[in-house]
Parts: C-alpha cells; sequence; structure tokens
C-alpha cells in the first residue's frame, strides 16, 4: 500500500455492521432492482456469514483484516463507530490533527453540526430518499441486540 496519502478508516462492531448491511440492501431494492425485497434477516445472514457465501463488495471481516494490517502506518487513522458516537468532538479532533488542520472552534462546531446523525438524516442528498427508503436508518451502537438471537451471535463465530 502506497504511504503518500492520507487514509481515515473506520471501523464498526461486526455484530452491528451485519445488521446494518442487511437494512441497506433491504432499503435499497429499488437500486438493487427488485432482488432484495423479500430478503429476510436469516436468509441474509445464512448465505454471507454462514455460507459465507461473498457479499457485494467481499466479506466484512476480510476487509477489516486487510485493513487492521497496517495498523501503526503513520498515514492511516484508524477511528471506530462506537468512538465516532461516543464522543464526536474528540474523534474529530483527532481527525483535524491527523490532516494538520488548524484547531478552529467554529470549524468543529460546523462539522459538528452539520455531521450530526439527526442532520444527515434530514438531508436528502445523503439519505438516498429517492431511492425510497431511508439510507441512514439508526445510527446507534448495540442496535445487534435487536436484531441477533444468541444463536446467531453464536454460530458466526
Amino acid at each position: 500500500m502506497r504511504k503518500t496519502g492520507k487514509i481515515i478508516y473506520c471501523l464498526r462492531n461486526a455484530k452491528d455492521q451485519c445488521v446494518s448491511y442487511y437494512h441497506h440492501l433491504v432499503n435499497l431494492d429499488k437500486v438493487y432492482q427488485g432482488m432484495t425485497h423479500s430478503l429476510t434477516f436469516n436468509d441474509y445472514f445464512e448465505k454471507v456469514h454462514r455460507v459465507r457465501a461473498v457479499a457485494e463488495f467481499g466479506l466484512w471481516e476480510e476487509h477489516a483484516l486487510d485493513w487492521l494490517a497496517h495498523r501503526g502506518q503513520e498515514n492511516i487513522l484508524f477511528l471506530t463507530y462506537e468512538d465516532l458516537s461516543e464522543d464526536t468532538e474528540r474523534e474529530l479532533r483527532k481527525i483535524a490533527s491527523f490532516l494538520g488542520l488548524p484547531d478552529n472552534q467554529e470549524t468543529l462546531d460546523r462539522a459538528l453540526r452539520k455531521g450530526s446523525f439527526d442532520n444527515m438524516k434530514q438531508d436528502q442528498t445523503l439519505n438516498y430518499s429517492w431511492a425510497g427508503q431511508n439510507f441512514i436508518r439508526k445510527g446507534k451502537v448495540g442496535g445487534w441486540v435487536d436484531t441477533l438471537t444468541e444463536k446467531t451471535v453464536r454460530d458466526s463465530r
């Protein structure tokens, strides 16, 4: 991997990512030309996570492991969705520092406002309202507990 550009990589809890990607597929059924409208979560989980049939862009864990192999590389900043949710301002300050941007409270406040979940959910250019469903759904950490059963979690190991 080249070491000239700066890369910001954000990783999400695997179980939350699993549920989020399922909803991404189903909610953007118009984009997928009707291929996902009848997809149940159990069908999705079975095909992608148990049978290991490759998802649209490959398996999440392979993607994550490939990137994590580059931890410590100076031009890559690793963040987690959970940390961003917990303290967005702290994480934005990390990003600004990594990019060599000046410490500017006005700019930070604007980024916090514009990048808030509620603001992005209301922004039609970000929320893909043209696709008929909300692309930006809940944005919660730990939401997987509402979908995944203990058996599903056990089977995914």
